[in-house]
């Protein structure tokens, strides 16, 4: 079995370089380029990401995000393969009447004088379409997921093959979630591995890329 830190001196400067990317968007970005983000976090349960990102960047590119109507949102997601399109648009119509304008400012609001697992639950709360691995996700690509962890089926199976769990759950409740994630964070630890890198490692196994 390839050794984990093996993989993350090999991948280290790509992997800082990938964090230090995501940091920066929070500190640096518009608005937009926030609910972007939060955009691509409701997009992504059961669909691939690049399909999921690919399909946010065309709704920019055809000005559709600010303003229009779950339909056109909707069919914009179908064509780019995103599977539960209806739903989906109707979670980004929902999020945006709340979060955007000034999206920056709501969600440092929401999450402001609060820990990081405590600003995590308050997102899932308030972000429709969100569970712990949505929230996980956002706050992992605004640079703020250091100690938490994103459970998808990729770094389930991972965390099998190394055998931190037995096997990879058909279902995932919120207490579970976070006994998963205590797991792993201790397998990233005895790795001697930050957390948010031992994600991207995973990724980097499973598809031979840095992405989100």
């Amino acid at each position: 079995m390839i050794d984990i830190l093996s993989i993350y001196e090999t991948i280290k400067k790509d992997i800082d370089r990938r964090l230090g990317e995501f940091a920066r968007l929070w500190k640096n970005g518009s608005d937009m380029e926030i609910f972007k983000e939060l955009c691509f976090c409701t997009c992504t349960p059961q669909n691939d990401a690049h399909k999921a990102w690919g399909a946010v960047l065309r709704l920019e590119e055809n000005g559709l995000i600010e303003g229009s109507g779950h339909s056109e949102i909707a069919e914009v997601l179908r064509e780019r393969g995103v599977r539960f399109h209806k739903n989906k648009a109707r979670y980004i119509v929902t999020n945006r009447d709340v979060f955007y304008p000034d999206t920056k400012n709501k969600v440092r609001e929401l999450i402001k004088n609060k820990t990081l697992v405590e600003a995590r639950d308050d997102l899932q709360k308030k972000v429709f379409g969100w569970g712990l691995k949505e929230a996980s996700h956002f706050l992992r690509n605004t640079g703020m997921g250091d100690g938490i962890c994103i459970l998808d089926r990729h770094i389930m199976r991972q965390l099998a093959l190394y055998g931190v769990i037995k096997e990879i759950p058909a279902s995932i409740s919120g207490a579970a979630y976070h006994e998963i994630e205590q797991k792993m964070l201790v397998f990233a630890e005895k790795e001697k591995v930050p957390v948010d890198a031992l994600d991207l490692i995973f990724w980097y196994k499973e598809k031979n890329e840095l992405f989100k």
